[in-house]
């Protein structure tokens, strides 16, 4: 049985650029927020995974998925992409949001 947000719930809407990013937050249980462009709340109670163009005609620029969240931290790019080393960001900060499973909306 999903649970929904309620009528107090906080909500962030969150954008997904790739398919890839979809599979992070379903598989690992988790997103990132680069810390330069983060909202100022990051401590809220559901995030809703807004899709981009990237997703293909039938799937892009809707909100198909929210998960409850269970927690986020402030780490490094090159900790969340060991396999990334040299990527021009690897250095920058970035809240990680732990989240539980996705939801179908």
């Amino acid at each position: 049985m999903a649970i929904f947000p309620n009528d107090t719930d906080i909500v962030l809407v969150a954008i997904l650029p790739s398919p890839k990013d979809l599979d992070i937050a379903r598989m690992l249980g988790w997103y990132r927020i680069p810390l330069k462009s983060a909202p100022k709340v990051i401590a809220v109670d559901y995030v809703a995974f807004y899709q981009t163009g990237a997703f293909g005609s039938e799937n892009k620029w809707i909100i198909r998925y929210i998960a409850p969240v269970k927690g986020h931290e402030l780490t490094l790019r090159e900790d969340l992409f060991r396999e990334e080393p040299n990527h021009p960001r690897a250095k920058e900060e970035y809240y990680k949001i732990q989240i539980g499973s996705l939801i179908g909306l």
